[in-house]
């Protein structure tokens, strides 16, 4: 999965350069440059502010896949996202995007101190928390969630994610409809 190839595909697609793409963002055209020659992986906040300004969705960045009816994900071949340059978080996407999927799972690993989110979308959320202690805030409301507990939501409230544990946090998310 090349994400910056594919931000260059729908850009020129759309006869946009970077500046304007940049302005319309709030991203530099500098960042835009480095994702699109793989040197910088964006957030999926920053690739859905992305999609929005060139009218597409965030399935955009992810082409569908044809392939077996079953997908197997071996332990040394998953894919992953990293979140913005800076941060450390890291997304595990744990099955392959194909026509008809009704939802993405994703297996998110998030470190202490680091708060996550501004996330909201149409649709619904399912966290599972692995490991670590985590506070979910679904519009405006803060849900402290351990090892085991589970959060279901309408995705539409803005979400924000904070790990209070000392160590790392993974949680496992179903988002439904498929995004990714």
């Amino acid at each position: 999965m090349d994400i910056g190839r594919q931000l260059r595909a729908l850009r020129r697609a759309r006869r946009r350069t970077l500046e304007e793409l940049a302005a319309e963002t709030g991203f530099t055209r500098s960042y835009l440059s480095q994702i699109e020659t793989g040197e910088a992986t964006p957030s999926l906040g920053a690739l859905a502010a992305i999609a929005a300004a060139l009218g597409t969705e965030l399935a955009a960045f992810f082409p569908l896949r044809a392939g077996p009816a079953v997908h197997v994900s071996r332990a040394g071949d998953p894919v992953k996202l990293r979140v913005e340059p800076n941060s450390h978080e890291e997304y595990v996407v744990l099955g392959g995007r194909r026509p008809g999927a009704a939802f993405t799972a994703v297996l998110a690993r998030y470190f202490p101190g680091e708060s996550v989110g501004r996330n909201s979308h149409l649709g619904e959320r399912f966290a599972l928390v692995l490991s670590g202690d985590v506070v979910i805030n679904v519009g405006g409301e803060r849900r402290p969630l351990a090892p085991g507990e589970w959060l279901h939501y309408a995705a539409q409230p803005e979400d924000t994610l904070e790990v209070v544990s000392h160590g790392p946090a993974e949680v496992l998310w179903l988002v439904v409809p498929a995004m990714i």
